[in-house]
């Protein structure tokens, strides 16, 4: 098979497994999403089982696009059966599909971050409470964290009456969310996880479709979504896990790369490969990044190296102020340029984009191009939010966050008054608007 012809030895053994459970440590640059990918199209090509019997779960939508790209250019086959997408996605996915038995309305609608807040927010305000006590956004962390743990309100221990009150908030949250017929990230999975756990039938006919489960990044997977995983593979399918431990830094979001280990004790896993040769960086970058590495602690184990020579020696600049780091780097472009390099092949990489400021001002200074990549995703824009949720509520008038994103825009002069009545959740009379017919809420 020439798509075997271009791996390494430790590469090919993992694509080549037979139909097991396996762990595949995978560092930085090692061809880990081309060892997923080939993966898929060895057990398609060796006719061990279909693309409809294939789920592939990665982290982002990106990922799931690159990964259908290459298959498609290695298979001359249809792999629109195959399920791939982010746990989102594939939860999101089931549940249009079951929403009756995942006691949803069928057109439910997903809440971003942003509109996630906003109805808590309005929540609070309906419930009178101090939202300096309570922050919103550290409610929204608390709620969202809960289910991340596969934790409903009524499940989460409270030994204060300050927890017991973020408590009954939540409840109260995922009562409004089931009124209005919408759900937040964090409802995707955990309702989906729900689903599958009671519904035996429903659990077997996917037990029974998808023989092999991958999964990329598996260092970032969190408490449920390994439950959902263990849900879908039963106790007969294949979980081939991609992941390195060593690039685990998602903790702050429920990530927990203890699963990696949890993995190889519940499936019984008998190969762990370890892809160590980056095609990526140069010596000196690996060895430094090992030197660092190394003093982690509960490493599974691995040592990156590369066949490329050692390359440029790393430098560290620190400087006394923002602004003179700002000015550090321009005079290093400019110099690079003079050097022959141009401008359009350097980066410049910051942690956050509040940093962004003060770099752009030095290189407008200096009178050096530039451009910056990244800022606000399509469907994050204001105005693709209005367009949205004007069709989110002529599909569902219960939808309270559309209501209130659009009630007074285009101006209409509705107060704030109106508006707080509207979004109670009381479907009951409100106060009349200005020039309309009845004091009923106008439709």
């Amino acid at each position: 098979m020439d798509f075997l012809s271009g791996l390494n030895p430790e590469q090919r053994a993992a694509v080549t497994l037979p139909e097991q459970s396996a762990l595949i440590l995978a560092g930085a640059g090692s061809g880990k999403t081309r060892v997923l990918t080939t993966r898929i199209a060895w057990l398609i090509s060796t006719e061990q089982v279909s693309p409809h019997g294939i789920l592939a779960v990665t982290f982002t939508n990106k990922a799931a696009k690159e990964m259908l790209l290459r298959l498609s250019a290695m298979l001359p086959i249809n792999i629109r059966g195959l399920w791939t997408g982010t746990f989102h996605g594939l939860c999101n996915r089931m549940l249009r599909a079951h929403y009756r038995e995942a006691m949803l309305p069928q057109t439910f609608q997903i809440l971003d971050s942003a509109d996630q807040l906003a109805s808590i927010k309005r929540l609070m305000k309906v419930l009178n409470v101090d939202d300096e006590k309570y922050p919103p956004r550290e409610i929204q962390n608390f709620i969202s964290g809960n289910k991340e743990q596969g934790l409903r309100a009524h499940e989460v221990e409270a030994f204060d009456p300050y927890t017991r009150r973020r408590v009954e908030i939540f409840a109260a949250y995922d009562e409004q969310c089931q009124r209005e017929g919408v759900v937040d990230f964090s409802e995707l999975l955990l309702r989906c996880y729900e689903l599958l756990a009671r519904n035996q039938p429903l659990r077997e006919h996917y037990q029974a479709r998808f023989r092999h489960i991958l999964v990329d990044e598996f260092q970032d997977t969190n408490r449920l979504q390994y439950q959902w995983l263990k849900l879908l593979a039963g106790q007969h399918n294949a979980l081939f896990a991609v992941g390195d431990d060593d690039q685990s830094i998602y903790a702050f979001r429920g990530a927990n790369v203890g699963n990696m280990q949890e993995l190889t004790r519940d499936f019984h896993v008998q190969s762990v490969i370890k892809l160590e040769q980056n095609y990526r960086s140069h010596g000196n970058i690996l060895d430094a990044a090992n030197a660092l590495i190394k003093n982690n602690r509960s490493r599974l184990g691995k040592n990156l190296w590369t066949s490329e020579n050692k390359g440029e020696p790393i430098r560290v600049y620190e400087a006394p102020t923002d602004a003179e780091e700002a000015r550090f780097i321009v005079d290093e472009a400019r110099q690079l340029n003079r050097e022959g390099i141009h401008l359009a092949e350097m980066a410049v990489l910051y942690r956050s984009n509040a940093q962004s400021r003060v770099i752009e001002h030095a290189l407008v200074s200096a009178g050096v191009a530039y451009r910056v990549y990244g800022g606000l995703r399509f469907f994050e824009r204001q105005e693709i939010k209005h367009a949205l949720a004007y069709l989110r509520l002529v599909q569902n008038f219960d939808d309270d966050n559309a209501l209130l994103r659009i009630i007074n825009f285009p101006t209409r002069g509705i107060g704030a008054h109106y508006r707080t009545i509207a979004g109670s959740g009381a479907r009951a009379k409100c106060q009349p608007v200005a020039g309309s017919k009845t004091g009923e809420r106008q439709r």
